[in-house]
């Protein structure tokens, strides 16, 4: 199946110490930075999986040249985001 894919190369369970580049994370223990775009401050995997497009297309637009996303948990939701950011880092 097809999904929205922000044509930037998107790295799974990864972390970067680089600021030129996004690092998308999921609870409070990421210190906030420019760079980094939290899914869910608090966790929780059904209000991450809402903020899941909004946040890759504000990355695309600030010119990120890759993404990094933190190991998200594969239950409930986590599932479907994991599935989704997968399919997007194929592209």
């Amino acid at each position: 199946e097809k999904h929205y894919s922000p044509g930037i190369p998107i790295y799974l369970n990864k972390k970067t110490v680089n600021y030129a580049h996004a690092q998308i994370t999921l609870g409070n223990k990421y210190n906030h930075k420019k760079n980094f775009f939290n899914l869910s401050k608090k966790s929780d995997l059904k209000e991450a999986a809402s903020n899941l497009y909004k946040t890759l297309r504000k990355i695309k637009k600030l010119k990120f040249k890759k993404i990094f996303v933190v190991k998200i948990p594969s239950r409930g939701p986590g599932i479907a985001i994991n599935d989704r950011l997968k399919r997007a880092a194929e592209k």
